[in-house]
């Protein structure tokens, strides 16, 4: 059996990101660094790494001969002491736990497993001890998800009703429904489905709804290929994601009046099949929807008619409008700083604990939780106030109804 033991407990399986990537305050990233030893053991450090890095592998749309290009990029490296020591001191035999905490910023991709590569994150603790015995490592993955919120890139139609509909030769329509334009992964989506003729003698054949998932790379700066702009995609690959089909034959079912049906797609778990919605300067990750109704005219001929429509992938917590988000209250320089933790969760201090009843510890391992980003809430464009009630003024603003005759909008705001 090994003398010691070092591995690494994280408070939560995830973490989340709240709002845009420029906006966002960040999160703080807390667990515990747990510490066994057999025997009386000397220990000069306790090391600990947080990282996060992208590394993709793909071709090139014009350079199909010149090979894979390759793009390796850290995006975060953040380290601390839990125990540091310029003489190696004895700790007694037991288990000492010992808390960490890293403040994350606030514009850092999510993880992704690619079709082309990975946006990872992971947490290292290295153990230095005395004589032969000089290093033990402990790693843990990290899994960080974005959750947009109102006012960010996707709050415009990732929450609003999917409805898309369409019609073929002014004599059949078509449409598509669906509470919500998102849906979590490793979840079963129902889709509504109306086809409605505006004459006797059509049939439904069948009624296939696929949702697929496109990966794109955007080119950088510092590849070199040649005329790709900055910006412009350089790779796409796409994947099945989901598929369901409904037949109803090879002479079908009549189409009279109004039919409804309801089709059923089961979406896979998250990093097993599916991928969160994601974008960041290097990558995107997207979803299509397609909902295709194979009809017979009374003519004979047999028709697509073909409903497509962007659906989100989100993280649950994104969807159900009820996380726990962190708490700010106004600091000393006017700035916004974290005051309080989520209910049931740890002090966010180092510590350390023994099971036995001589411990030896003296870390410098205290975590300000001052340090987050700094934090401003929003500004009306119209009354200049900096408050959360700026929604809705600029709601107020947008519904032309809400304005009475020749008032002032600072007025109003002042009102609401």
């Amino acid at each position: 059996m090994r003398p010691t033991t070092l591995s690494i407990l994280l408070d939560s399986p995830a973490v989340h990101l709240f709002g845009e990537r420029t906006t966002s305050a960040g999160v703080v990233l807390t667990g515990t660094v747990r510490l066994g030893l057999r025997a009386a053991t000397k220990i000069r450090q306790l090391h600990l790494t947080f990282s996060g890095e992208l590394a993709i592998s793909y071709v090139p749309r014009h350079h199909s001969s010149a090979g894979p290009a390759t793009r390796n990029k850290r995006l975060a490296k953040m380290t601390q002491d839990l125990i540091l020591f310029s003489v190696p001191k004895l700790y007694a035999a037991g288990i000492h736990d010992l808390r960490f905490a890293f403040v994350l910023p606030g514009d850092l991709p999510p993880t992704a497993e690619l079709l082309f590569g990975h946006i990872s994150y992971s947490v290292q603790a290295q153990l230095v001890l005395t004589g032969l015995r000089s290093n033990c490592v402990s790693n843990a993955p990290v899994v960080i998800l974005r959750c947009p919120g109102e006012g960010s890139q996707w709050a415009h139609s990732a929450f609003d009703a999917l409805s898309v509909g369409t019609q073929w030769d002014g004599r059949l329509s078509a449409e598509v429904t669906h509470g919500s334009c998102s849906v979590p992964a490793d979840s079963t989506l129902v889709l509504g489905v109306e086809v409605c003729p505006s004459e006797k003698g059509f049939s439904l054949i069948a009624l296939e709804a696929v949702l697929k998932e496109i990966q794109s790379i955007y080119a950088s700066a510092d590849d070199h290929e040649g005329a790709a702009e900055v910006g412009s995609v350089v790779y796409r690959e796409s994947r099945l994601v989901a598929r369901k089909r409904l037949a109803f034959g090879t002479v079908g079912t009549p189409l009279d009046g109004q039919n409804e049906y309801d089709v059923e797609l089961l979406v896979p778990p998250a990093f097993a099949g599916v991928q969160y919605e994601c974008e960041s300067a290097d990558i995107k990750v997207s979803h299509q929807l397609a909902l295709t109704a194979l009809v017979k005219t009374p003519e004979g001929l047999t028709i697509e008619v073909v409903l497509p429509a962007h659906l989100f992938v989100l993280p649950q917590v994104s969807l159900d409008g009820v996380a726990d988000l962190p708490l700010y209250e106004l600091s000393g320089d006017d700035q916004l700083v974290q005051s309080a933790e989520p209910e049931n969760q740890p002090e966010i201090y180092s510590q350390s604990s023994s099971h036995s009843s001589h411990t030896a510890i003296d870390s410098q391992a205290y975590v300000s939780l001052t340090d987050l980003p700094p934090y401003s809430l929003p500004v009306c464009l119209s009354c200049g106030k900096e408050d959360i009630s700026v929604l809705q003024c600029r709601r107020a603003i947008v519904s032309k109804s809400q304005i009475p005759p020749n008032a002032e909008i600072e007025d109003m705001c002042a009102d609401l």
